[in-house]
C-alpha cells in the first residue's frame, strides 16, 4: 500500500510501493532516507502490536482455518547508520547488509541459495537462516532497492531474462576466512572455475489467494530457477531445464547444519536496472 495515504508529508515519497511492511516501521525508514529521523529515534520507538492471525469460521469450513498472520518487522538502529532487523544487520553507509545462515543441503539438486528456516521449499536450498520474508525485503529497501516496475509478469522456469538493481552475494564460511563470491559455492568441484553469477532484486509479490507477501508464505529469498516469490533472483537464471546441475560445492562449504555469514552488498551504479 502507499504511504501517502497515511503520510501528508515528504517521507511519504521516499519509498516504493511495499506491501506487507508495518506502517510505523515505513514511515521512521521513510524520514530517515530524508534526514528526518535522529539516530536514535527508532530505537527508542515502542514496537507495534503484532498482528493477530483472523479467526477460522465455524461450521463445515471450520478445518479450513485462515493463514497466521507473519508478525510486523522490527527496526532498531545501532547508531552510525547501521540497524538490525531481525538477525540483520543493514550498513547504510557500506550499502551492506549481513546475516547468519546455516549450510541446509548439499550434494542434491537446489534451486535456492537462501530461504527461511522450514520454508516451503527449504528441501532444495543451499542455506537457511532464521529470518522472515518481511524482514528480509525489508532490509533491501533501507539499502535502496526498488524493483523494476518494467518488469513484465514470469513463470518459474522462464528462461526470459529478469531485471532489477543488481546485488553482490558473499559468504564467509568460517571466521577469518575470505568472502567468497557464492558463484564459487553452488556448483560441485570441478576442472573449469564456474561463471559469475548476476544477481539482481525483484522484490517477490503478494498473493493473488489471501493478499500476503508471498515470500512470507514461501520462504523464498534468493533463488536462481526464476520463482518469482523470490526477493532476489539470478537474472539469467542456473540449472533450469538441468535439473540437478546446481548442488552446492562441498569442498569449499563446511558440513550440513553449521553455521556461515551471508553478505548482500549493492555495488555502485545499482540504481540502473539490468
Amino acid at each position: 500500500m502507499r504511504l501517502a495515504r497515511f503520510l501528508g508529508n515528504t517521507c511519504a515519497r521516499a519509498l516504493p510501493e511495499v506491501p506487507y511492511i508495518n506502517i510505523a516501521v515505513s514511515a521512521a525508514i521513510a524520514c530517515l532516507l530524508l534526514g528526518g529521523v535522529a539516530p536514535g529515534a527508532l530505537a527508542d520507538t515502542p514496537p507495534p502490536p503484532a498482528p493477530v492471525a483472523p479467526t477460522a469460521p465455524a461450521g463445515p469450513e471450520a478445518s479450513q482455518a485462515a493463514p497466521a498472520a507473519t508478525p510486523a518487522a522490527q527496526m532498531k538502529s545501532l547508531g552510525d547508520e547501521r540497524y538490525q532487523i531481525g538477525r540483520i544487520v543493514v550498513d547504510r553507509k557500506a550499502r551492506r547488509m549481513t546475516l547468519p545462515a546455516r549450510v541446509h543441503v548439499l550434494d542434491k539438486p537446489l534451486e535456492y541459495l537462501l530461504t527461511t528456516t522450514r520454508g516451503m521449499k527449504e528441501y532444495e536450498t543451499l542455506f537457511e537462516a532464521d529470518v522472515t520474508g518481511t524482514e528480509f525485503n525489508l532490509a533491501c529497501i533501507l539499502l535502496g532497492l526498488e524493483g523494476d516496475k518494467s518488469q513484465e509478469p514470469y513463470m518459474q522456469f522462464s528462461q526470459k531474462r529478469v531485471s532489477g538493481p543488481r546485488v553482490e552475494i558473499t559468504v564467509v564460511t568460517k571466521p577469518g576466512e575470505r568472502a567468497l563470491n557464492v558463484s564459487e559455492v553452488l556448483f560441485d568441484s570441478g576442472p573449469k572455475s564456474p561463471e559469475p553469477v548476476e544477481w539482481v532484486y525483484v522484490g517477490s509479490r503478494k498473493r493473488s489467494q489471501d493478499e500476503r507477501f508471498a515470500a512470507d508464505v514461501t520462504g523464498t529469498l534468493i533463488g536462481f530457477v526464476h520463482d518469482p516469490n523470490t526477493i532476489i533472483e539470478s537474472a539469467m537464471g542456473l540449472g533450469i531445464g538441468a535439473y540437478g546441475s546446481v548442488n552446492g560445492n562441498a569442498d569449499l562449504l563446511p558440513p550440513v547444519g553449521y553455521e556461515v555469514e551471508l553478505s548482500i552488498t549493492v555495488p555502485d551504479g545499482s540504481a540502473e536496472k539490468n
